[in-house]
């Protein structure tokens, strides 16, 4: 039984969509994505379990395209030669994605989940986003930010740092918290200047009553109100995707190879 598993070949799959092709004989096609065989059919050097590094390994691309992309791209786990999978389409689910929807360990996009995120609008360990973000640490260049590293130009969380800022710390221009740093500041023990009490009475209605203590879920509310603006404008485009090829694809196909 032992030599038979030794000299027993790992099955063969799909390299463009993971498919099983165990079977598929007299088949020239994947019957999963039709990608034609010779091009996509590989071996997998096993690991524990029959898998692939002892993970289980996930290829796919849909054939409708939009902008010349996988509308929905997914990687998971090492290929045969044993690096991670990198999943590239409209909307993007790997160990590593990249796309316009990203969800990955490692996820670049204009809406990104991840362990690391950077994009438009991010949730993630680690959160770098342009108009918000979500995170243990987060940061929202040109928007608002929440997580317990928060910085912005709206920043609310454990430490805050932005123009305006809500926190335990909150440095800022406009600054609120138990210890406050900045030009106009609201601290615990700290009576604001009418100057500053007045600023907070112009931005109640982004950063809550005025008062000594943070209103947090207000600088929430703003960010949540943000990120759902930017992802329902980002998916309205997938509504077009389609499984002609764009004119450039068909042209590149056209072109003899040297």
């Amino acid at each position: 039984m032992s030599n038979q598993h030794a000299t027993e070949l790992p099955k063969p799959y799909c390299a463009a969509c993971g498919h099983d092709l165990t079977g598929a004989t007299a088949a020239n096609a994947c019957p999963e994505c039709g990608r034609p065989l010779v091009e996509v059919l590989t071996r997998a050097t096993l690991g524990a379990g029959g898998r692939m590094g002892g993970r289980p390994t996930r290829r796919y691309t849909s054939k409708r395209r939009i902008f010349g992309m996988p509308l929905v791209a997914i990687a998971y786990g090492p290929d045969e030669k044993g690096k991670l999978g990198h999943a590239k389409g409209y909307f993007a689910f790997g160990d590593i994605a990249t796309g316009v929807f990203a969800f990955g360990g490692f996820a670049r996009g204009l809406v990104a989940f991840g362990g690391m995120s950077i994009g438009g609008v991010t949730f993630g360990g680690l959160s770098l986003g342009t108009f918000a973000a979500f995170g243990g640490g987060a940061v929202a260049w040109l928007g608002s930010a929440v997580g317990g590293m928060a910085i912005g130009l709206l920043a609310n969380g454990g430490s805050a740092i932005g123009a305006i800022a809500q926190g335990g710390l909150a440095v800022g221009w406009l600054a609120r918290g138990a210890a406050a740093k900045g030009v106009h500041t609201w601290g615990q023990g700290s009576p604001p200047t009418d100057e500053t009490r007045a600023l907070f009475d112009q931005f109640a209605w982004l950063v809550g009553p005025a008062g000594p203590m943070p209103q947090i879920h207000y600088g929430l509310l703003a960010t949540v109100i943000i990120a759902v603006v930017i992802a329902l404008l980002a998916a309205l485009p997938a509504l077009v995707a389609s499984d002609r090829a764009d004119r450039v694809e068909e042209e590149l196909r056209r072109t003899p190879q040297d």
